[in-house]
Parts: C-alpha cells; sequence; structure tokens
C-alpha cells in the first residue's frame, strides 16, 4: 500500500441531498475495492432515510490493511476490510463487524470457450504449464493470466482455500494487477485471460466477462452459503472500538431488511 493513498481521499462519492447541507455528523469510509460498490450502495439508501447524515465513501481503494489502520489511528469512522483480522490488528482496539460473505470469481473474458476448471488445472495456469487454452479444451487462443498482489485479501483466500496454490510460486508471464476496478477492465477488454474478480463485476461488465464453474460449482449465493464454493470472502465494517452513534446505525441498517435486500442484489450472502 502506498503511504500517501492512504491520507487521501480526493476520490470519494458524497451521496448527499439538499437536506444534508447542515448535516450533524459525517462518516469516512475507505478501504478493500472489492467492497466499495457494495458499501455505496448501502451508504446511498441509509442516507435515504438519514437525511441529517454524511456518508463518505473513498472510491479508490487503499486495501484492508488500509482500512484497518485508517480506523485505528481515527483516520477514517469505518474501514472496510475483505479479510479477518490480524492479531496485531486486533491489539490496536479495532472492531470486525462482520457484513457478508461473497465467492471470489474465476473470471475469463468472453473470447474463452472454455466455462468450467478443476483447481489443478488453475494451478496448471499460474504455475505457467499451461500456456493455451487448447490444453483445456478451449480454442488455439494463448492463455493470459492475472493476479492480485500477495497482500492482497483475495489473494489471500485463493491461496488458503486451493490447495495448489498455498505454496506455488507464480512465473514473470502471470501479470499482477493491483486493483480490482483494474482487474475488471483487462479481464473484460483483453481477449484470452483469466484472473480473480467478484460476481458484481460480472453482472457489470455486460457478459465481457464470464464466471467459470470451479471443480463443477458455479459461484453463486447458495453455493457460498452452503460452503460448497471453496473460495470464499468475508467481508468486515472496521471500527475503533464497539460501533457508536451513526457507525453503529449504520451497520444496524446494513443487517436489518433494506440492508439484506441490497446485499442479496450483489450476489453475496448477509450475515446477520
Amino acid at each position: 500500500m502506498k503511504k500517501t493513498g492512504f491520507f487521501i481521499f480526493s476520490a470519494v462519492v458524497f451521496f448527499s441531498f439538499v437536506q444534508t447541507a447542515h448535516a450533524e455528523e459525517k462518516i469516512r469510509v475507505a478501504g478493500s475495492g472489492s467492497m466499495i460498490s457494495l458499501v455505496s450502495e448501502l451508504a446511498k439508501a441509509f442516507m435515504t432515510d438519514n437525511r441529517n447524515l454524511v456518508i463518505e465513501v473513498n472510491q479508490k481503494s487503499i486495501e484492508s490493511t488500509g482500512g484497518i489502520m485508517g480506523a485505528a489511528q481515527g483516520q477514517l469512522e469505518i474501514g472496510m476490510a475483505s479479510r479477518p483480522l490480524k492479531d496485531d490488528e486486533k491489539a490496536m482496539g479495532v472492531v470486525a463487524s462482520e457484513i457478508s460473505r461473497v465467492a471470489t470469481v474465476i473470471g475469463v473474458n468472453r473470447s474463452v470457450a472454455v466455462k468450467e476448471i478443476t483447481s489443478d488445472n488453475l494451478c496448471k495456469i499460474y504455475s505457467g504449464k499451461a500456456t493455451n487454452w487448447k490444453q483445456l479444451g478451449g480454442g488455439n487462443e494463448n492463455i493470459m493470466p492475472l493476479t492480485r498482489p500477495d497482500r492482497d485479501a483475495t489473494k489471500e483466500t485463493v491461496r488458503k482455500s486451493v490447495a495448489c496454490f498455498k505454496d506455488l510460486k507464480e512465473p514473470e508471464t502471470v501479470a499482477i494487477v493491483a486493483t480490482a476496478p483494474e482487474m475488471t477492465k483487462i479481464l473484460a477488454n483483453r481477449p484470452g485471460t483469466i484472473g480473480f474478480t467478484d460476481s458484481v463485476a460480472v453482472d457489470d461488465s455486460g457478459g465481457a466477462i464470464v464466471a467459470l464453474k470451479l471443480d463443477g460449482l458455479l459461484p453463486s449465493p447458495e453455493h457460498v452459503r452452503d460452503g460448497r464454493y471453496r473460495i470464499i470472502k468475508s467481508n468486515f465494517l472496521i471500527t475503533k472500538g464497539q460501533p457508536a452513534g451513526a457507525a453503529a446505525d449504520f451497520l444496524k441498517f446494513i443487517k436489518g431488511p433494506k440492508g439484506t435486500k441490497i446485499i442479496e442484489a450483489n450476489k453475496a450472502v448477509a450475515v446477520k
């Protein structure tokens, strides 16, 4: 994480209404890039019912670690983290409230004829052993694998969930993509690509990105809920100490019927 990105809130979605001109309280939110879209929707809906509050959701990822540190140091009222707290982070007095669980999607560009993949074949791609889609039953097209930085929560989830990824060393032919939005853009526009994304990005791509079945299972909310799909990421909102004031009200809204409906519309599983 770049240090400068931690304190900069220039790229902020500022959901407000005429009535918020004299807002009594403001909630600053930032962190994991994969949570920005969902939390922005939740914030907009919450403020519709609470027009004396303003929620600013930073539209630039500062990663889960940045969200956690921001909450711990008082730079944020709420941090976003798509991984559990580590022991040293718990010692800083922050509290993680899980709001949803979502499948990490193995996405490919629509040019790819392959529609499902096994864990073993996925590891063949990311170890450099499989370099053409024809080797996996697809067309004669070069495979262009995309990955995330090792510190990224999505990458950590893949390493923990797919056995052969645990100690896998990716060759230089595997391109590292820094952020979730960049991953979405490349997958949607570059033929032959494969990478780690989510259901929101797949839906928003209008068919440009296709979600592969992994070991015979689609990354659906049903398979997340029953635990059959293995690459599952948990989303947390982070506060300094127990949530209080407007932050507590926002969390209560998220776990209520309106928040649950928004989470499910994003093909995630709400956590009460």
